[in-house]
């Protein structure tokens, strides 16, 4: 059967406009909730965002700072560096005459005797040789003066290597047959001094 409503058509209108009223009500009251969250939400990244920056900030002022503290040491390093190069360019044949006549003395066999001595450095640091030795000498013969090369050639005698005789000619010294020769001989590295490694201490960077 058919339910029977006896209440008027007014009745039925009111009461469905007070659901709608209720759903509406409903619904507004969701949207503010929502609103309530995004605002809640937002407002917390903010507040991370804004603590990331300060944080960042905050690092950003303590590298100003170890910058300003810095080029005080950036100026010494320059300075370093200029110093470094100016003796490199000094000392890039810095030769030790001192210790080459030294062991030139205890290396001249007995029967030669020097008269002379010239010493030429060589600061081309791409050459080989760092410098020429060119002395003049007497022998009382020729072997002496084949004493005198394998004296200067031997392991005994690491400053220089290369000797050569440039000329040898017989001669008499008071009716004394003796021999005169000219010689050139080339120094080595063994030759340098240390100097420049004890003057340019090594820094780390």
């Amino acid at each position: 059967m058919r339910p029977i409503n006896l209440l008027p058509p007014e009745a039925f209108e009111r009461s469905a406009g007070r659901r709608r009223f209720v759903r509406l009500a409903l619904i507004g009251l969701l949207y503010l909730v929502l609103l309530g969250l995004v605002f809640i939400i937002a407002r917390r990244d903010t507040a991370d965002i804004r603590h990331d920056v300060d944080a960042q900030l905050a690092v950003n002022s303590n590298l100003e700072a170890q910058r300003a503290e810095m080029q005080g040491a950036d100026e010494l390093v320059d300075r370093y560096d200029q110093n470094s190069a100016l003796l490199s360019a000094l000392l890039v044949s810095d030769v030790s005459w001192g210790r080459i006549l030294n062991d030139l003395g205890r290396m001249i066999p007995d029967r030669i005797w020097l008269a002379s001595f010239q010493g030429r450095v060589d600061n081309d640091p791409t050459t080989p040789a760092h410098g020429t030795i060119q002395v003049s000498g007497t022998g009382f013969d020729f072997g002496d003066v084949a004493a005198w090369l394998r004296a200067l050639d031997s392991d005994r005698f690491p400053s220089v290597a290369g000797t050569w005789v440039s000329t040898v000619a017989g001669e008499e010294i008071s009716d004394i047959p003796v021999v005169v020769f000219e010689s050139q001989t080339s120094l080595t590295e063994s030759a340098l001094t240390d100097r420049l490694a004890e003057r340019i201490p090594e820094v780390g960077r």
